[in-house]
């Protein structure tokens, strides 16, 4: 039942996850932020287990400034470092003692992750990005339960033209915090459970020039979950966000329009086990946008996800989605993508990951403040692939090798006009790919 209704709730939250320019590689991380998955025993200390970690690597950008002609690129070193804490998963406990298995009232993991970037290119300089995070969960077995989670993120790697007055001295730097308060209730049998919960979303740039861009979001989610099978469950999810930007005085200045705006959405479906191999999540919702400016929204919204488990080692996903985002040209962006995910373990040692998604786009309305068109057409629409594998062997339990190599592409006949650098969106069409290999040390 948890499994489903968390699914249900990540549903919710995902139909809205705040405002996300068309530029999908603004806040690419460079390798699977994923570490909970992939971390060492852990050095204990009481109830907590500490996983620090080290990598070094270097990568290749063929497209740095995601530009559609003249496109310079660079090698890049790359030095992390994290440390992450966490209370003891009931595995570790039922190795130490007797009654540690048992459910634990207070569950928490937190960490904090520092990336430093250098390009070997003059028109970049040294960046610093990183991360923090926190989950706290009280009663996260019982009929009530409270859940608090805050997210930090810190990207640093360009996105747009760099051709600014600031010049090679701008920062790219994006800051996202994502702060959020959950209850949820659940019947004896659990059969039954809902969720209601707060969310804040704040979001800057380091840039004065993309001051325009900074913006605060509150989101109210909701989701009910009906178990009528053991492995099956009925969901239902719906919410509500209103969105302004921060800045009035740097939105008089955007080179495109901006509005403070309302959403709603809400999705129903099915998600559970089909046989021991397959499972479904099937989703079918609405959504509705109102703006101040510009144009308003209302359309069909959609999530169908095939898993198939082949064999412990191995799995397979297969996913469409149909969804309405926030955009920074347009006001919103219509997403009609499909995605195929796949990861396996060979010899024990070696994890390998291979995925691929293919997005057609259609922005609204794409405007410039003072009503003329921001382009050569109404509407920014194209096409948006993605191909990507990745790979990390352990020599140790504590020692591995990664690699990733990714081709990111834009296709589209849509032209700005008068294309202003301070744009919080890469030129209109653009390719770029990626290589990176470096050591990971972890515990």
């Amino acid at each position: 039942m948890r499994g489903c209704s968390k699914l249900g709730l990540a549903l919710a939250f995902a139909a809205g996850l705040g405002i996300a320019s068309l530029s999908t590689t603004a806040g690419a991380q460079v390798f699977d932020p994923d570490r909970a998955a992939r971390e060492g025993p852990g050095v204990k200390v009481g109830r907590l287990v500490l996983h620090p970690g080290v990598a070094v690597g270097g990568g290749y950008d063929s497209n740095v400034f995601l530009q559609s002609a003249g496109e310079l690129s660079s090698f890049i070193l790359l030095v992390q470092g994290y440390l992450d804490i966490a209370t003891e998963g009931t595995v570790r406990q039922s190795e130490g003692d007797s009654n540690a298995a048992e459910p634990q009232k207070i569950q928490f993991r937190g960490g904090i992750g520092v990336d430093y970037l250098h390009y070997f290119t003059d028109r970049v300089g040294d960046t610093v990005g990183g991360d923090g995070h926190i989950n706290f969960a009280y009663n996260p077995s019982k009929v009530f339960s409270l859940v608090i989670n805050d997210v930090f993120r810190r990207t640093v790697r360009p996105f747009s033209d760099p051709n600014t007055l600031q010049g090679s001295t701008i920062s790219y730097g994006r800051n996202i915090n994502t702060a959020s308060l959950n209850l949820v209730g659940r019947s004896k049998s659990q059969v039954l459970e809902s969720t209601i919960g707060y969310t804040n979303r704040l979001e800057f740039f380091d840039a004065n020039i993309y001051g325009y861009g900074n913006n605060i979001s509150h989101r109210v989610p909701a989701s009910f979950s009906w178990l009528f099978f053991p492995t099956s469950a009925l969901v239902y999810t719906v919410e509500y966000t209103n969105q302004e930007f921060v800045n009035p005085s740097e939105i008089a200045t955007s080179p495109t329009l901006l509005s403070k705006n309302n959403r709603v959405s809400n999705l129903i479906g099915y998600n559970g086990a089909i046989t021991e191999r397959f499972s479904l999540t099937a989703m079918l919702g609405y959504a509705a946008g109102f703006y101040k400016v510009g144009q308003n929204f209302d359309d069909v919204i959609a999530r169908v996800e095939l898993r198939w488990q082949a064999r412990p080692t191995i799995g397979v996903s297969l996913s469409y989605d149909r969804d309405i985002v926030p955009s920074y040209i347009g006001n919103f962006v219509l997403l009609n993508r499909l995605h195929a995910k796949t990861t396996f373990t060979l010899i024990g040692a070696l994890q390998l990951g291979l995925q691929a998604w293919a997005s057609i786009y259609k922005t609204g309305l794409a405007l410039s403040p003072d009503g003329t068109l921001l382009g050569d057409q109404p509407f920014r629409k194209g096409t948006r692939v993605y191909a990507g594998i990745f790979g990390e062997y352990r020599f140790t339990s504590w020692l591995a090798l990664f690699a990733d190599l990714g081709y990111l592409a834009d296709f589209t006949d849509y032209r700005y006009v008068g294309l202003s650098p301070t744009l919080l969106d890469p030129v209109a069409n653009y390719q770029r790919f990626e290589a990176w290999l470096g050591l990971r040390v972890f515990y």
